[in-house]
């Protein structure tokens, strides 16, 4: 099979997992609503210069829609506060009920009927209306100077590029979390987090260079990206596969931070679909292989993403084993993809795989065949994959 052919029916899955253009279009109205309304004259954390801003899937351009109708979108947002806020003037829980009583004010002013949220790091605002939505609002503020020094250092010595290093730096934050011991007081212990660092990173490993993403917006922009690289097209058809396999055991699927994390790692910019998705599965295959249960973030190589695989939640949930067994699952389908020259069988794998309806006669004509001309299938053996979950709870 030449590598066009493949790219055609990878781009037949792609077209099925994206999301709509109207998601984006509510994620961007509900968005800028909430960026207005925090940037409004009034707003009692003006003071405070906040920054709102888009993170996760949305920013990344590797969001995809939900495996079953009616399932919630989700969009990601931080609030940081820039000014005359630190960790030696406030506790994480008065940052957080400031952001709080905000969204409080928006939610009754917008007459949203869901109850605003609390979850361990952010505030959730869900919406039922034309399209189920919910916002997760993490607050922060801006990291100190020491810190911003600290991790520049830190990433030029993993082999980061100075003028990458300190832009990524800059952008680092200090986060909320109820989960921490001094949560209620004012101490100095808070969590590092560097979301718009992330976008950074991964916008240079998608383009191939060390530029530099600007973001001097107040409120910037949802990202709509119109022509995306394979790196996100593959994300997100890794992504789907996931969320498949996984339907009925979500607390033990693998997190997106790990799979968009390695498969960036391991990106090569401008090659083919078919090209990265191979280099993924081979750079996801060979981390099976080794064992590992560290998996740093590239913007603050302090953290480990793979963590929770050694607490006993996650020895209970079998995060790791099951991130094993995916890789495993999702090369098995993604080689017996691409190696068929019969519509038909890249319709049942399609549908097996991705939960993806595919059209015999559309799959026929990106093929350039047709469903009655079609060769047999080949005979490939697989060897199933284990199920993602233990029978032993």
């Amino acid at each position: 099979m030449n590598d066009r052919a493949g790219e055609k029916r990878l781009e037949l899955l792609v077209e099925q997992v994206e999301l709509p253009e109207r998601a984006y279009e509510i994620a961007a109205k509900r968005y800028n609503d909430l960026g207005d309304w925090f940037g409004r004259p009034g707003c009692s954390l003006a003071a405070f210069d906040p920054h709102v801003f888009v993170q996760g899937s949305f920013a990344l351009g590797t969001a995809i829609r939900p495996i079953k109708e009616g399932q919630e979108y989700d969009l990601d947002l931080s609030c940081k506060l820039r000014n005359g806020i630190d960790r030696n003037t406030h506790s994480q829980r008065d940052v957080k009920d400031l952001v709080g009583l905000e969204l409080q004010a928006y939610r009754r002013f917008r007459q949203i009927q869901e109850p605003l949220e609390s979850k361990h790091r952010c505030w959730r605002l869900g919406y039922r209306d034309d399209l189920p939505f919910h916002m997760d609002v993490v607050p922060g503020i801006l990291a100190d100077s020491a810190r911003r020094t600290q991790l520049a250092v830190l990433l030029e010595n993993r082999n980061v590029q100075r003028s990458l290093a300190e832009a990524i730096a800059t952008d680092a934050l200090w986060i909320t979390d109820d989960r921490s011991p001094y949560f209620e007081i004012v101490h100095p212990s808070w969590l590092s987090s560097n979301p718009e660092g992330y976008i950074r990173w991964f916008v240079s490993r998608m383009q191939g260079t060390q530029g530099v993403l600007k973001a001097e917006a107040q409120v910037d922009e949802v990202p709509l990206y119109r022509r995306k690289s394979s790196l996100q097209r593959a994300i997100q058809i890794l992504k789907s596969h996931r969320d498949v396999m996984f339907e009925h055991a979500v607390d033990r699927k693998p997190i997106s931070i790990i799979l968009t994390t390695l498969g960036a790692e391991a990106y090569v910019a401008g090659v083919s679909l078919p090209e990265t998705m191979a280099t993924l599965l081979r750079a996801f295959d060979d981390f099976r292989r080794s064992n590992s249960d560290v998996v740093l973030n590239p913007v603050n190589p302090e953290e480990n993403f793979a963590d929770r695989w050694k607490t006993t939640e996650g020895r209970q949930f079998e995060l790791k084993e099951n991130f094993h067994r995916w890789i495993v699952q999702v090369t098995a389908d993604f080689e017996y993809l691409l190696a068929q020259t019969d519509p038909r069988e890249v319709v049942k794998r399609a549908q097996s795989g991705w939960k993806i309806r595919l059209d015999e006669s559309t799959v026929a004509t990106a093929l350039g065949t047709s469903v009655a001309s079609s060769e047999a299938p080949r005979r490939v053996t697989i060897q199933s994959a284990p199920k993602p979950w233990s029978t032993n709870f």
